[in-house]
């Protein structure tokens, strides 16, 4: 009697044993499938930093001037960043997809730049940068920017106009002037015009 109870419980810690390994390994077997997933998910929440210069040229030759009037705008105002006196600019917590990169600079104007930012196979992050045509579409078929970005101004905005000296020219050439002219004109040789004209031939003008 004693052997049997024996055997029963070497049987029942058998059996014990034996669901602890099969929920052990059914563990182990759901982490690595949601792994993966686990991984991509943690991957699209995660933010990304986005940088680049701001290169001199012949419209701008000094950028340090830049850091004092001038923003690196995000979305229209979503994230922005400074510019430093070099001309540097580094832009945290961008999301995946896709945004839209400006110079917010009251003095020179500078392309706008559309950033896609996407995860490649290895859960890496890779940043293509292409202009943007002001009015369009955004278009995969433009070429892709060198990273960091190397921003350029395009041109500087002109408030003022110079002041035209006086010119006799441009002054007859108004519109009011010739009006002016004409009226001038017909209130001085019309009266010798028909002074001229035989009275008679005036006489039948005027009844007609």
């Amino acid at each position: 009697m004693r052997c049997l109870t024996s055997w029963k419980a070497l049987i029942f810690i058998q059996s014990l044993f034996v669901l602890f390994l099969t929920t052990l390994a059914l563990t182990a077997s759901d982490t690595e499938l949601s792994s993966p997933t686990a991984a991509t998910n943690e991957a699209e929440t995660k933010t990304y930093r986005v940088r680049g210069s701001i290169s001199p040229n012949e419209i701008l030759g000094d950028v340090s001037k830049l850091s004092t009037e001038a923003r690196i705008v995000i979305n229209g105002g979503e994230y922005t960043g400074f510019i430093q006196k070099d001309g540097a600019f580094a832009i945290d917590n961008i999301k995946l997809g896709d945004s839209l990169l400006e110079v917010a600079s009251s003095k020179y104007a500078f392309p706008k730049i559309h950033v896609h930012i996407s995860l490649k196979e290895d859960g890496r992050a890779s940043i293509a940068a292409r202009y943007v045509q002001i009015g369009s579409d955004w278009s995969d078929d433009a070429p892709v920017l060198a990273y960091p970005l190397r921003i350029a101004a395009a041109s500087k905005y002109e408030f003022f106009t110079e002041r035209q000296g006086f010119s006799i020219i441009a002054m007859f050439s108004n519109p009011y002037m010739m009006m002016v002219g004409a009226s001038l004109v017909a209130v001085f040789l019309l009266p010798k015009l028909q002074a001229n004209i035989d009275p008679e031939a005036l006489e039948e003008m005027k009844k007609k």
